[in-house]
């Protein structure tokens, strides 16, 4: 059982939507509660389509957005209709947390409950309300008003061709608002990023206090002092320019020769450096504009004495558009495009080399960028001067990594590029060929310039993509999480080294008592789910390879372990008894059930397989009974079928997972 499906997974997922729908409620049947299957399976459908596509993180605010907007937007149902969603919902939060399911850094259940029961009281109205309708229902219920039955495809149908004949009125202004936020408001699934290892906090601050960025926006805050008056076009006047270029030690330039005619700086915004200073100044609301003249914030006191606060506001407000083209708005043409992108491309830029595994080659990441920049800016040049332009963005790219590493967000080193940045340009279809041949060239160089972020950044990176809701995890986020949830987030979301480290604190933190998390592998209703944890730990534990053995006359995890040995090529068939055979046959069974349904399991014995296999499996003494009372019923579908031996169906597993990690 996975709680994370890439989108692309559209078998894998429905399948373990199918079994959480069916454990789910056979659990609620248990305890005598009436449910919806549908509200779950909406509940699922709004956490898959998410920006993290965490089918079991939720908070609060999920729970409200999920019953005050998804359900009005998406179910066709009336308010009566749906009266079972909240009630459903909230029993679903209880049987993930009671499964061992709920997302390890989603909100406790009683600020969960407390959520569902709030909502609950505005849901009929906010399924009532057609502003909250998606398109689709705003047709179906116009539809069910009408008297047409939505079950009734043909009549539904019927009913459309006589709206666009005319012949049925509609709130035309309604429905073009409904069209423009379906267009605007739809999600879409961000990346998943690794786990990443950082210093603690303490450490990052004493970073930042020495960082120039601190250093420059506090210099410049006291220099502020009282205020100071600015030019009428807002900028700072160019005799306090010269004396922040000194205070600052920003190293802008005042004159200059070109071409043997010195030249002249005529206003302080035509200074580079020192204009991004005094931007970023104003972006962290240390200082503002106030009827001419520049004034210190009262309020940004605490900010300016919490160096990392002050570096991280700093970093957050990079990427707004105007930090490149200053004084009267002109620059060259390839300048003005990455900036009016910036706000798009630089936390692309940013979060591509925070999920690297190796420094990036500047080359790649600027080849992309005139790639996000030609398309996100409408622009007509004529071939001769696409070189130009592409080579000036580039060259004011560099420049901008230059300041990020100046501040310290940034480490800009030369060597020979990882294999991994050139090994997919063979067939890339996301680069033109052209951007190919280029590449392949720069990076066939034996040294280039390369790229990486600092914890600074990482940290700074991290933040902005939580705020987004996006999957960041860090190792140490899961010290305090329950047994089952943290070691289910490490299968869906670690690698083999971060899982490792998460691990060793997790138990370092719970005096190292390994049976804490062996239990939570056992008590796992989800034989699939236990697998992967157990593979997790195994592989995480200094001796593992003991534990795996140890396990293999566990009552609860002997199968796991036996299958586990078989498929690493540590245990050879002829070292199984009968009993662990049979065992181990169920297993594989009980994990086909859950990983290709039913039907994955029908398909797999339909072809004649032995008379004898319900009798062997389901008296095999395997402890997921859940599991064997799901497989009795789907054993139930046959008819008579040829005798065979009742081992006879162990194999090694065809999952692959003899390696040490699925990533």
């Amino acid at each position: 059982m996975r709680t994370y499906y890439d989108q692309a997974d559209h078998e894998g997922y429905e399948t373990g939507q199918d079994l959480l729908v069916r454990r789910f409620t056979k659990w609620a049947a248990e305890q005598g509660h009436e449910v919806d299957p549908y509200a779950v399976v909406s509940a699922l459908q709004f956490r898959h389509t998410s920006v993290d596509g965490r089918l079991t993180h939720w908070t609060a605010a999920l729970v409200r957005e999920f019953l005050l907007s998804y359900v009005p937007r998406t179910l066709s149902a009336t308010a009566g209709e749906a009266v079972l969603v909240p009630g459903t919902l909230r029993l679903f939060l209880r049987y993930l947390h009671e499964a061992g399911l709920a997302g390890p850094m989603g909100d406790p259940p009683a600020e969960l409950e407390a959520a569902v029961a709030a909502a609950t009281e505005g849901f009929p109205a906010a399924m009532a309300d057609e502003r909250n309708f998606g398109v689709a229902k705003y047709w179906v219920m116009t539809a069910a008003r009408k008297g047409i039955d939505p079950s009734d495809h043909e009549a539904l149908n019927a009913f459309f061709a006589e709206v666009r004949e005319g012949r049925h009125g509609y709130d035309a202004e309604l429905l073009d608002e409904l069209v423009a936020r379906q267009l605007t408001e739809q999600p879409e699934r961000a990346f998943a990023q690794p786990a990443v290892s950082l210093p603690a906090d303490a450490e990052l601050a004493d970073t930042a206090e020495a960082s120039s960025l601190v250093t420059q926006l506090r210099k410049f805050a006291g220099w502020v002092g009282d205020g100071r008056a600015l030019t009428t076009t807002g900028n700072l006047k160019l005799a306090d320019a010269r004396e922040l270029v000194s205070l600052l030690g920003t190293a802008d330039e005042f004159e200059w020769d070109l071409g043997g005619e010195p030249q002249q700086v005529r206003s302080s915004a035509d200074l580079p450096h020192l204009a991004i200073v005094f931007e970023l100044a104003k972006r962290t609301r240390i200082v503002r504009v106030v009827k001419g003249r520049l004034v210190r914030v009262a309020k940004a006191a605490p900010l300016l004495k919490d160096a990392l606060a002050l570096w991280t506001a700093a970093f957050d407000a990079l990427p707004g558009r105007g930090l490149l083209v200053k004084g009267s708005g002109w620059g060259p043409g390839y300048t003005e495009l990455l900036d009016d992108s910036l706000d798009v491309v630089l936390p692309d830029v940013l979060n591509t080399i925070y999920g690297l595994p190796e420094p990036v080659p500047v080359v790649r990441l600027a080849e992309t960028v005139w790639l996000a920049c030609a398309e996100h800016t409408y622009f007509d040049l004529q071939p001769p001067a696409e070189p130009v332009w592409r080579n000036g963005l580039a060259l004011e790219f560099r420049r901008l990594l230059g300041k990020l590493a100046e501040f310290g967000a940034v480490e800009l080193t030369t060597g020979r590029p990882d294999p991994m940045y050139s090994s997919d340009l063979a067939e890339n279809p996301e680069l033109p060929p052209d951007v190919r041949d280029r590449l392949r060239v720069a990076l066939d160089a034996s040294s280039v310039d390369l790229i990486t972020l600092t914890p600074l950044g990482v940290r700074a990176v991290r933040g902005r993509l939580l705020r987004e809701g996006r999957v960041a995890p860090r190792v140490g986020d899961l010290v305090a999480a329950a047994p089952a949830p943290m070691l289910g987030a490490l299968v869906d979301h670690y690698t083999a080294e971060t899982a490792a480290a998460e691990i060793s604190g997790w138990l370092a933190a719970h005096g190292g008592d390994l049976s804490l998390l062996l239990d939570a592998i056992r008590e796992s209703p989800f034989r699939t789910r236990a697998s992967d944890m157990f593979a997790v730990l195994v592989d995480a534990l200094p001796d593992g390879d003991a534990v795996l053995r140890d396990m293999r006359t566990d009552p609860a995890l002997g199968p796991i372990a036996t299958q586990a040995l078989i498929d690493r090529g540590e245990l050879d068939l002829g070292e199984v008894d009968d009993r662990e055979r049979l065992l181990a046959m169920t297993e594989q069974f009980l994990v086909l059930l859950e990983s290709a349904g039913p039907e994955g399991v029908l398909s797999a014995v339909s072809g004649g397989e032995l008379a004898g296999l319900r009798e062997a499996i389901l008296g095999s003494g395997h402890p997921d009974q859940v599991g064997l009372a799901e497989l009795a019923e789907v054993f139930e579908q046959f008819g008579p079928s040829r005798q065979g031996h009742p081992l006879g169906g162990l194999a090694r597993s065809r999952s692959g997972k003899g390696k040490k990690r699925r990533r």
